[in-house]
């Protein structure tokens, strides 16, 4: 009984644990096939269900031909594009060349007194046990940077938590192994192998909570980002009401105006009509919006800015040739547009010139977006990123701009000098 719970449940254990987390994996980093969750989980459950079979026969070629059937599972269940059969077949390699060096690396251990077992039965246990723990480990590492690549926020702190679970996992086993060695019986084995089934599940589960918080926290941001833009609108809105308002209050003095204007130039009173002239043209220029750009978003978002740039004195000189923005999302937009002209108003605002340059306009197969301000100080950096100003701030801006142009696969760079500052985007079109 002790060598049946040893040498054939537990390697059934380890190997439900790793195929069932290879298809977990498939499906954290990514998925474009809408197959339902029911038919998914009954392909994926008999495919488990075969290969462990298999296995008990004992044929490495068999296994292997088993083994490379997962890429075309994950094909027709998870994601179709052919990138993706790469990374599911990296999976299959990256977890037999594991199999291989930890074999070797406990043999070496073994071999030189790092770490003794009395019994070949614990030797073979721990074998397992670790092999599938380091390829968990190395899975979540590849899923960690896979995910990256395309571009999901994965922040360091997070990274290094989800390792802590089955790092401890590996410690805690070993010792387990260790003190059993002391005394062997089946109950122990028996609760040994039970204590490993919770640790496998136990790990599974704190993957699926970290994805979560994780989905979480990018919901949470995009959600922040969509209350930036309806706070940009809102005031758009309440400017165009405020000034329907003021239209109609001038258009009720319209006559009383004209009329004051023919009596000055009957009177021969040219400059006063100049200047009266003026004054009604200025009060006309104030009704109306200025037009950049064909996009909306962009449209309100500068005159948004405009006006707090005139409310702090800065001068703003705008130019926007005509470049198609209807492939990038409104909210990306704002995060865009908003956060960098936001920064600017704020460098600009205690400098002397006062001063913000705005050009967007196609470079070939790329929109160029360029914007200098002048500057009081120079911006201080710690390591890649600003550090910002702003009290009770994280700034989260320039972080969450520099996503929006990675999302479309372009490139921000950063200039300064004495008295001013760059900011340089290019995204392709």
């Amino acid at each position: 009984m002790t060598d049946i719970l040893i040498y054939t449940i537990l390697p059934l254990l380890g190997s439900i644990f790793i195929k069932y987390f290879i298809f977990y994996s498939m499906k954290r980093i990514g998925t474009n096939v809408n197959v339902g969750s029911f038919k998914k989980n009954i392909i994926v459950a008999g495919y488990i269900t075969l290969s462990v079979s298999f296995s008990l026969l004992g044929n490495g070629l068999i296994n292997l031909l088993i083994l490379m059937l997962i890429p075309v599972i994950g094909h027709f269940l998870y994601n179709n594009l052919r990138l993706y059969i790469v990374y599911y077949t990296g999976f299959i390699i990256a977890l037999y060349l594991t199999d291989i060096l930890s074999i070797i690396l406990m043999q070496l251990l073994f071999q030189y007194n790092f770490i003794y077992f009395i019994q070949k039965q614990i030797y073979y246990m721990t074998l397992i046990i670790t092999i599938r723990f380091i390829e968990f480990l190395v899975l979540k590492i590849l899923v960690a940077v896979i995910r990256k690549k395309h571009h999901v926020q994965i922040t360091l702190r997070q990274m290094v938590s989800s390792f802590i679970m089955p790092v401890f996992s590996i410690i805690n086993l070993l010792s387990m192994m260790f003190f059993i060695q002391i005394y062997v019986s089946e109950e122990f084995i028996i609760l040994l192998e039970v204590n490993i089934a919770m640790l496998f599940g136990l790990n599974i589960y704190f993957t699926s909570v970290f994805d979560i918080i994780a989905n979480n926290n990018h919901l949470e941001n995009e959600l922040n980002l969509y209350r930036q833009q309806q706070v940009i609108q809102t005031r758009y809105y309440e400017n165009l009401e405020k000034k329907y308002g003021n239209t109609r209050n001038l258009i009720h003095d319209i006559r009383n105006h004209i009329q004051a204007m023919e009596h000055l130039y009957e009177e021969q009173e040219n400059t006063e009509g100049c200047g009266y002239t003026k004054d009604i043209h200025d009060m006309l220029n104030q009704l109306g919006l200025k037009y950049y750009t064909s996009s909306k978003m962009l449209n309100i978002i500068l005159n948004d800015k405009v006006q707090a740039m005139q409310a702090f004195g800065i001068n703003p000189d705008i130019k926007i040739s005509n470049v198609d923005l209807s492939f990038i999302r409104d909210v990306d937009i704002t995060t865009l547009f908003a956060n960098i002209l936001d920064n600017a108003i704020e460098s600009a605002t205690l400098s002397d010139e006062k001063q913000i340059i705005l050009r967007v306009a196609v470079v070939h197969d790329f929109i160029s977006v360029i914007l200098k301000n002048s500057l009081a100080q120079s911006p201080v950096k710690h390591g890649d990123t600003f550090v910002t100003t702003k009290e009770a701030h994280e700034g989260l801006g320039l972080k969450n701009v520099e996503r929006v142009v990675k999302d479309y696969k372009g490139d921000v760079q950063y200039e300064w000098g004495e008295q001013y500052f760059i900011t340089r985007i290019m995204l392709a079109i």
